[in-house]
């Protein structure tokens, strides 16, 4: 009973701080565009399995750098993977020719910026830097 007790117990600590990650990121496109974005496309954009939005038109993903915080749980929380192994599955999209990795910017301020100057571009930062030049996106 105790054993069953503390895996619920780290069931839930688990799945809880998956969703305060969550919280952490502000999944964000450019204003004009239209185009519904749910978790499954955000995986399949990021793991280079869709490179069109559902418009016909080319996506630009952006990422924040390895050491980034944010990159960290964005990764874990919505892609369900870790930085390692999205790096890893990159690299072997970049080799094989099945996809370019997403463009990795410095800064929340620079993916913002380069969201906020591009149609078909999504990107992810803190909560805090959104404002109205961008759109954010509503996942759970």
């Amino acid at each position: 009973m105790h054993l069953l007790r503390l895996a619920v117990l780290n069931a839930v600590l688990i799945l809880g701080s998956s969703a305060a990650l969550a919280a952490e990121v502000a999944v964000i496109v450019n204003k004009s565009n239209a185009n519904a974005v749910d978790k499954a496309l955000l995986v399949e954009i990021y793991t280079g399995q869709a490179k069109l939005w559902k418009s016909g038109d080319p996506i630009s993903a952006y990422d924040l750098p390895e050491d980034n915080p944010v990159r960290a749980s964005f990764s874990q929380s919505l892609l369900g993977k870790s930085i390692g192994n999205m790096k890893a599955l990159a690299a072997q999209n970049l080799f094989s020719g099945k996809a370019v990795p997403p463009k990795q910017l410095a800064s929340d301020e620079e993916v913002k910026k380069a969201v906020a100057t591009s149609k078909n571009a999504i990107g992810y930062i803190k909560p805090s830097s959104a404002d109205d030049s961008v759109r954010v996106i509503g996942l759970q």
